[in-house]
């Protein structure tokens, strides 16, 4: 049973002026309205949280093709209330066969273009693969049910929502990939929020997707046209490359933070690790002695990210081809180094975090949060890493690719699109998947689930998600006081913290210059979207900085 449009714009109006909605049976909160609802539709049919993610990540990627879509890929963490088991699946893009470390460079140094834009800046996507994956794994409507909300929306079509009209118009090199821009294009002009859009080419490829599972995307003429559009734009992804991907389920990262348990995403994100590392340093302060607007509360917390931000840098990579220290995230040796390294009153110089790699915006993610009426809960995020990824289109699929390439080290020690720097680790190899931020993380307490929470934004979907579960915990806030306030993030390199622009931010520039910070006012991109628990079943918010509002009875 679908919502109705009144009640749909109820639980938009309650999210945004009223706080969290408040569901008593379960609940969906995504970046986007619509995708939230089609959740809440699997699970009034009868479907789990596992359904319910695979209709939302589906819809999210025919309605915000700019952040996810069957050209991209994912994590998923879902945890099981009959058996308290917590699982991770990593549908990560990974590098084509023909994929070498220097591909990126000319005449010596990195071409930021070639890994961003065009075809040699897309991975081999995931996502379809993951989708097929979980559904076998742990679903329970049959398949074609739970893809028949986004075949509704991409066949009929969806009412433009203003996150889209955004990031078309803000998309500074469309003009240069005509096709894409004519493909979001009404009578010539890109599309506008509100109007009725359809994307009948993409809804032919959710029809493959639905007749044929997994092969009818990595296999026939789906597989086709991604080889032959890929290609033609310069890229390297061949038919071998499509048949061979296989998604890999793996155990979660499981660390401690004030009695709660935190279940993150494993290695190649690196979003489980750090957020566990930065909330064990957190733990070792009493955050609620103050206020979370107060600048020391500020400073610890920047502090913690700066150090785990630079032991990502050098540690982390894809587990298949690099051994992943654990211990210096979660075992008590760095720990007590961060502690004795700690300045109350100062921040330190670069060096002191980290070793420094020497050289030779969420545009391209969603995230949502899910809990069914048996207490399963999901926590999934997809991306094609930035806005509209490699702006390659499909020539008769409409898949748009992500340029996923580019989360690769092209050159150790050479930032990427999000300023972050990394080392060997991450450096590209064949078959290999790069290194994300992206950070599903469910919390449980005392046996059962109490929140699910996640990000879009880069590397600030560590530093958001840290900020949401420890307004959560330590200050007692409700989900959409936790999702709207003010935010800062430091990610050790560039050596400088963002402190997101608002008249009524409480981290001033100047205060922040006293504890010898750089800082650098901008528009935050990142959204977060939370599910948490409430005496009356389940609280959820969705960030209003996405237009996005949950859902859920």
């Amino acid at each position: 049973m679908r919502l109705t449009v009144f009640w749909s714009l109820v639980l938009a109006c309650q999210a945004a002026f009223a706080g969290p909605l408040i569901a008593p049976t379960a609940v969906v909160a995504a970046d986007n309205l619509l995708a939230s609802e089609a959740g809440v539709e699997i699970l009034q049919a009868g479907g789990n949280a596992v359904d319910a993610a695979i209709a939302v990540g589906l819809v999210l990627g025919v309605v915000n093709p700019f952040a996810s879509g069957l050209g991209g890929g994912g994590f998923l963490m879902f945890r099981d209330a009959s058996t308290g088991e917590v699982v991770a699946l990593d549908f990560r893009e990974t590098a084509p066969a023909d994929a070498d470390r220097n591909m990126y460079l000319v005449e010596g140094s990195a071409d930021a273009d070639l890994s961003r834009y065009g075809g040699l800046a897309v991975g081999v996507p995931g996502e379809a693969a993951g989708w097929a994956a979980a559904h076998e794994r742990f679903g329970v409507l049959p398949w074609a049910t739970v893809i028949g909300p986004a075949l509704r929306y991409a066949r009929d079509g969806f009412a433009v929502g203003q996150l889209l009209e955004d990031r078309l118009a803000n998309a500074s090199r469309l003009d240069d990939y005509p096709a894409l821009r004519d493909h979001f294009s009404l009578d010539g002009q890109l599309v506008t929020a509100d109007a009725l859009f359809s994307r009948p080419e993409y809804a032919q490829t959710l029809e493959a997707l639905r007749d044929q599972g997994a092969a009818g995307i990595y296999e026939g003429w789906v597989a086709e046209d991604i080889v032959s559009s890929v290609r033609g734009a310069g890229g390297i992804i061949t038919a071998d490359d499509l048949a061979s991907y296989s998604p890999r389920w793996m155990d979660p990262v499981v660390s401690e933070y004030r009695g709660h348990t935190i279940y993150g995403m494993p290695a190649p994100s690196s979003g489980g690790l750090v957020v566990a590392s930065v909330l064990r340093t957190l733990e070792n302060f009493e955050l609620s002695r103050g206020a979370f607007e107060d600048t020391i509360t500020a400073h610890i917390i920047m502090q913690a990210f700066s150090f785990a931000f630079a032991d990502r840098a050098l540690h982390l990579g894809d587990p298949d081809y690099w051994e992943i220290p654990t211990e210096r995230f979660l075992g008590d040796a760095r720990l007590l180094e961060v502690l004795d390294g700690y300045d109350p009153v100062r921040t330190l110089v670069p060096e002191a975090y980290g070793e420094i790699l020497a050289p030779p915006t969420d545009d391209g993610t969603s995230h949502f949060s899910v809990v069914d009426a048996a207490g399963n809960a999901a926590a999934c995020t997809l991306t094609v890493n930035t806005s509209f990824g490699s702006h390659v289109l499909g020539n008769t699929s409409g898949i748009v690719f992500n340029n996923e390439m580019d989360d690769f080290s092209a050159q150790p020690g050479v930032p990427n699109a999000y300023g972050l720097v990394g080392g060997e680790a991450n450096a590209i190899q064949a078959g290999k998947r790069p290194l994300s931020s992206m950070s599903p993380t469910i919390v449980v307490r005392d046996g059962a689930v109490v929140g699910v929470v996640g990000g879009s934004g880069g590397p600030m979907i560590i530093t958001e998600t840290v900020l949401a579960i420890v307004q959560m915990i330590d200050f007692g806030r409700d989900a959409l006081e936790a999702v709207s306030a003010r935010r800062f993030h430091h990610q050790w390199l560039p050596f400088a913290v963002s402190v997101e622009e608002a008249d009524d931010n409480p981290w001033s520039p100047e205060d922040l210059n006293d504890f010898g910070y750089a800082v650098s006012p901008r528009a935050f991109w990142s959204a977060v979207q939370v599910v948490w628990s409430h005496p009356d079943g389940w609280q959820a918010a969705s960030d209003p900085r996405k237009y996005g509002a949950p859902a859920g009875y």
